[in-house]
């Protein structure tokens, strides 16, 4: 892997990483953290598309716009369902439950685009998503609100392994600047429309939550997402999905220093299994003899 490729993934994952914390930060309702977190990226961003890319906004087809749509009703149900599930389980559980998604990429990687691993990848991904379940074992629950903040939490595992599906088709026809502006002004717009019939409020809110606001439109959406949706040109699927592994253990250090969440041992354990499963994925496993270097769409 391209040394480029593999710093921009590590940036990444340090960025969403931080997601969670400044979601848990922040009193605004779900909705509207997930729309200002997009719109304001979108307001960050669309300048410079408008600028140097108008003639290839203007000549996507049809079939490139139901794709770019599809990414971003993804995105927007993972903004939700997961930002949501924070308010209702710890950091730990809500994190690890949306990083199950590497075996969902897999299997749709294989059937939609033939994208393989070999058997040290597998082995590596499996190792790394028991380690992810170690870090959050402590901290799951099994009824109450904290169930349904889980099962919120696994909705946007479901949805997020979609919108890497549809990022590494759309990733062989565009920029990255160019899908993810469109696909978050979209979802967005999703977002909103959400919003509508539940009466929820845009603003006021205090200086504190549009600060909130703009850090996660920065860190895990500009540093995290659009440096994950660059890497999809390079990579397969499968091989951005498990990077996001390491965000349950950079979000748990963080909820550790921040809220007194103090990590136990599994916590220690799986996170130090998890990375070095990371590593190995990404070393030996990425990329097979068979596996073809773009995708093959079936």
């Amino acid at each position: 892997m391209p040394l480029l490729t593999l710093l921009a993934l590590f940036v990444a994952v340090l960025a969403v990483g931080c997601s969670s914390i400044i979601i848990r930060l922040s009193a605004a309702p779900a909705l509207v953290l997930a729309f200002y977190r997009l719109a304001i990226t979108v307001a960050l961003l669309l300048g410079p598309v408008l600028l140097r890319e108008r003639e290839a906004l203007r000549r996507l087809g049809r079939r490139n716009w139901l794709l770019l749509a599809g990414s971003a009703l993804a995105l927007a149900l993972h903004f939700y369902s997961w930002i949501e599930s924070l308010r209702y389980t710890t950091v730990a559980s809500s994190t690890v439950l949306v990083t199950a998604n590497p075996f969902i990429v897999l299997l749709l990687g294989y059937w939609l685009l033939g994208e393989r691993t070999n058997r040290l990848g597998l082995a590596a991904m499996i190792m790394g998503v028991v380690g992810g379940v170690i870090v959050g074992w402590g901290d799951f629950r099994v009824s109450g609100p904290a169930l349904f903040g889980d099962l919120l939490a696994f909705l946007g595992a479901v949805a997020v392994s979609g919108y890497t599906i549809a990022g590494r088709l759309a990733r062989q026809r565009m920029s990255a600047t160019l899908y993810s502006t469109v696909v978050y002004t979209l979802a967005a717009a999703f977002l909103w429309l959400l919003m509508l019939p539940q009466g929820i409020h845009l603003a006021p809110y205090p200086a504190r939550e549009w600060v909130l606001f703009a850090a996660l439109a920065v860190i895990p959406t500009i540093l995290g997402h659009t440096l994950f949706n660059w890497a999809l040109r390079w990579v397969s699927a499968a091989t951005v999905s498990m990077a996001t592994l390491g965000e349950p253990v950079i979000a748990t250090l963080l909820a550790w220093l921040l809220f007194r969440e103090a990590p136990g041992w599994s916590t220690v354990a799986g996170g130090t299994l998890l990375l070095a499963r990371i590593g190995l994925f990404v070393r030996y496993g990425s990329r097979s003899a068979a596996e073809p270097s773009k995708p093959q769409v079936r």
